[in-house]
């Protein structure tokens, strides 16, 4: 890495940061209104938004101390990095909560999913760069999302059953069914095969 690049190294960190802390404070707008949805009834899934909404607060918050740290203006940073965001995931879960559930749920795990890309990015960064601290909130943060999709997966197979269903028996048993499949198909064996790249 030439002085040059190893100059402008806190500046692109700094925006890379700030990016996700736009996204993360977009995303959790909009969770806090799926949270104050009429439609949302089944207490699982209720809590399921709790323990988001709790997750995403705690992100922005230490991704606003970051930006600090790196000598970033929050406010200013935050501005100018949502506009990029329209058209995005942001923008898919930016709508007005009269979806259903399952949509919602959607939603979020795509969104997450995002973050999640975007979280391993930075990580990556804070590593070529030795700045440790960030290396190692990224880590966490990431470690926080996976398991927060790993959980929505969960509740989406029983969310469209019991949405498909009038029968609350038949939604159940439809619903494990499709769990029970939808997981094996994350199963170890499946996601630590070697892939086939031609």
């Amino acid at each position: 890495m030439s002085s040059a690049e190893r100059k402008n190294e806190p500046k692109k960190l700094r925006s890379y940061t700030s990016d996700l802390l736009a996204l993360e404070s977009h995303f959790m707008k909009a969770v806090r209104r799926q949270k104050a949805s009429e439609v949302v009834k089944d207490k699982t899934v209720i809590e399921l938004f709790h323990e988001l909404d709790k997750m995403i607060s705690a992100h922005v918050e230490s991704l606003e101390t970051q930006v600090d740290r790196l000598g970033g203006s929050v406010t200013s940073e935050i501005k100018s990095k949502l506009a990029s965001f329209t058209g995005s995931v942001a923008g898919l879960i930016d709508r007005a909560r009269t979806d259903s559930v399952s949509k919602m749920l959607r939603d979020d795990y795509t969104a997450l999913s995002m973050i999640t890309i975007g979280y391993t990015m930075l990580h990556t960064h804070a590593l070529a760069v030795e700045d440790n601290v960030l290396a190692d909130l990224t880590q966490n943060h990431l470690i926080d999302c996976t398991g927060m999709i790993t959980e929505i997966s969960k509740a989406v197979p029983l969310t469209v059953a019991a949405e498909l269903i009038e029968d609350a028996d038949r939604a159940e048993e439809i619903g494990r069914k499709a769990l029970e499949n939808t997981q094996n198909a994350w199963s170890p064996d499946v996601v630590n095969r070697e892939p086939v790249i031609v």
